[in-house]
C-alpha cells in the first residue's frame, strides 16, 4: 500500500493548487500556504473563506515545489482536530463545500500564538544545547537533552508577527490581562494533552503544537485558524522514540558535548518526524537555514513524494480513515468555485 501511495503521489506531482486566490469572494489577504477571503467583510461573526494551497514554506520562504494533496490533507486534519476538542473549548469551524477550503466565523484575534512543549525539541533544544536556561521567563535545570521529556506540558507564547518573538508570561497578561492570559493558558494545555493522548491510542507522539484564539460575536473565547495540523505541530512514532534510551545511553558514557554533536556521528539516531520538519531537514541538508542568502535549494521529485507521503501517512494513522485522492485536477479553479456556489458561499 505505501509503494501504491508513493506511485499514485508520483504521477500528481503536477496536480497541485499554487494559488487559492478566488477574485469573486472579494477582500483578501495572501498567506504563504493559504488565501483568505473575507466576502461580506471583517465583521466578527462573517465567514472567512480560506483555500489552503499545496505551497510550503520553510524558514520564512515559500518553496517552487508544490506538495501533492498537501491543502487537503492539512483541512481534513483540522476538521478532524476541531471535532474532538469542541468539549475543551468552541471552534470557529463552519461546514465547507469543498475539501480543499476551510471556512471560519471571522473572529477578534488575541494575536498571542499559543504555543505548547511537551519535549525538549526543535529551536527550544538548540538554544538549550547553546547554553541557555531561560526560556519565556521559566529557568531550566541543567542536564536536559535534545528529544526529552519534559514533566509537564510547557506553554512557550510567542508575538503574532511575520517573525514571531518570544513572550513571557507576564507579558501575556499584560496584553490579554491575567483572567484572559489564564484562560488561554488553560486551554491550550488541555487541548495539547488531548491531541497527545489521542495520537498515542494511534501508536503516536504529539510532541508541539500552536493554537490560536479569537473572541466571536458573542464575545466567547473560540479556537481559531488550524489545531494539530503537521504544518503547525510536530508528530512522531513512538516506536521511533524509543531511539532515546540508545541517546541516553550514548550522553552517559560523556563522549559527546551535547546531542546535535551526537547524531553527527550517528545520524541513525536521529528521531524521525511526520511534520513539516522533514521539508526543513531536507533544506538544510542542502546549505540553506535561518539567515541563509541567495536562492532556497529546490526539493527534487523523491523529497515531494515522500513529504506528500508523509502528510498522508499522518492523516490515516491519526484519524483511522482511509485518504481519498481525488479524482479530479486540484490545480483548476473551476470545480472548486462550483462547490462553492452549490454551497452558497460565492
Amino acid at each position: 500500500m505505501k509503494d501504491d501511495y508513493k506511485k499514485i503521489i508520483r504521477e500528481n506531482l503536477n496536480n497541485t493548487l499554487d494559488s487559492g486566490y478566488i477574485e469573486e469572494l472579494g477582500e483578501h489577504l495572501k498567506g504563504k500556504v493559504r488565501h483568505v477571503h473575507f466576502p461580506e467583510g471583517k465583521e466578527i461573526g462573517r465567514p472567512v473563506v480560506m483555500v489552503a494551497s499545496d505551497r510550503v514554506s520553510v524558514f520564512d520562504h515559500v518553496l517552487d515545489r508544490k506538495i501533492p494533496f498537501k491543502g487537503i490533507v492539512l483541512n481534513k486534519l483540522n476538521e478532524w482536530a476541531m471535532n474532538n476538542t469542541t468539549d475543551i473549548i468552541k471552534n470557529a469551524s463552519l461546514p465547507s463545500p469543498h475539501p480543499s477550503v476551510l471556512i471560519q466565523k471571522y473572529c477578534n484575534n488575541i494575536m498571542v500564538e499559543c504555543v505548547v512543549r511537551g519535549y525538549v525539541w526543535g529551536s527550544m533544544a538548540g538554544e538549550y544545547e547553546s547554553g541557555q536556561r531561560d526560556f519565556y521567563g521559566t529557568h531550566f535545570e541543567d542536564g536536559l537533552l535534545r528529544y526529552q521529556k519534559l514533566e509537564e506540558p510547557f506553554f512557550t507564547p510567542t508575538t503574532k508577527a511575520e517573525h514571531d518573538e518570544a513572550m513571557t508570561y507576564a507579558e501575556v497578561e499584560e496584553k490579554l490581562g491575567k483572567d484572559v492570559a489564564a484562560k488561554v493558558k488553560s486551554i491550550s494545555i488541555e487541548l495539547y494533552k488531548r491531541a497527545s493522548q489521542l495520537a498515542k491510542e494511534r501508536g503516536l507522539l504529539f510532541i508541539d503544537t500552536k493554537y490560536e484564539f479569537g473572541f466571536d460575536e458573542n464575545n466567547e473565547l473560540t479556537l481559531i485558524d488550524e489545531a494539530n495540523t503537521p504544518d503547525s505541530s510536530r508528530y512522531s512514532y513512538i516506536e521511533e522514540y524509543e531511539k532515546f534510551e540508545k541517546i541516553k545511553s550514548e550522553m552517559e558514557a560523556g563522549n559527546y558535548a551535547n546531542v546535535t554533536e551526537l547524531l553527527t556521528e550517528k545520524p541513525e539516531l536521529k528521531i524521525k518526524e511526520l511534520s513539516k520538519q522533514f521539508v526543513r531537514d531536507i533544506i538544510t541538508e542542502k546549505g540553506f537555514s535561518y539567515g541563509s542568502s541567495g536562492d532556497v535549494p529546490n526539493l527534487d521529485d523523491d523529497d515531494v513524494v515522500e513529504v506528500s507521503n508523509r502528510y498522508i501517512k499522518l492523516y490515516e494513522n491519526l484519524t483511522g480513515e482511509k485518504f481519498e485522492f481525488p479524482d479530479e485536477n486540484i490545480g483548476l479553479m473551476n470545480s472548486l468555485k462550483q462547490k462553492l456556489k452549490e454551497g452558497g458561499i460565492l
